[in-house]
């Protein structure tokens, strides 16, 4: 096992102590709520905090709003999946072994809430609720160290085993994320790829990130 990077350790360690056990709590409630289909504009702070175990007064000494409270879910989950990232480079995976567990958290994802039924929701919803959450996901816009860390990491690694020659970050991950929409339309549309085998697609989507990328 490779030696760990002591940016990376204190990234996941910030992870675990960020948040604290009640507010977890909530966000695993939010998450499962929309895992069963609950509709954004309906969900409400007493159903959160039931399902968390909690008194709905607590919510409110860690948060203003429940569209606060939703973000925070949400950036919660991909902060997960971004520690579990860091985790496979520490652990000396190569660049294509994390890409393929990146498109395996992308299919759990999907099986998850359902084809990105929740994205779509939040796009789509033109209440008050839906655009107070994108506010407030443009508001956290400016936190995302993790993923700009992320980005140098596997920049660094794909560098070091000379899989890719170019340089430009935004070029790295249009080519990374242009083949992940691609994999997740395959995912999501299994009527039109019923023939398609999973691992020819991800072979497929990792030949094509490694094409662009040189």
């Amino acid at each position: 096992m490779k030696k760990g990077n002591g940016k990376t350790e204190d990234a996941c360690l910030e992870l675990e102590q960020k948040y604290p056990p009640k507010v977890k709590a909530m966000y695993e409630a939010v998450l499962e709520l929309f895992a069963s289909g609950r509709e954004l504009g309906t969900l409400k702070v007493s159903e959160i905090t039931a399902l968390a175990g909690i008194g709905k007064g607590t919510a409110y000494e860690y948060f203003s709003t429940k569209e606060e409270m939703i973000v925070g879910a949400i950036q919660y989950e991909a902060e997960r999946h971004i520690s579990t990232i860091f985790e496979l480079i520490e652990n000396g995976q190569s660049f294509q072994e994390i890409i393929f567990q990146g498109l395996e958290m992308l299919e759990d994802t999907c099986k998850k809430y359902d084809g990105f039924v929740l994205l779509e929701k939040i796009m789509r919803d033109r209440t008050i609720t839906g655009s107070s959450l994108l506010d407030e996901l443009e508001k956290r816009k400016k936190n995302c160290c993790s993923a700009k860390h992320l980005t140098d990491r596997l920049f660094q690694l794909a560098e070091e085993k000379g899989l890719i020659r170019e340089r430009n970050a935004f070029q790295v991950w249009s080519a990374i994320l242009s083949q992940f929409a691609i994999y997740a339309f395959y995912l999501t549309h299994p009527s039109v790829f019923d023939q398609a085998d999973r691992e020819a697609a991800r072979n497929f989507v990792y030949g094509n990130i490694i094409k662009l990328l040189n």
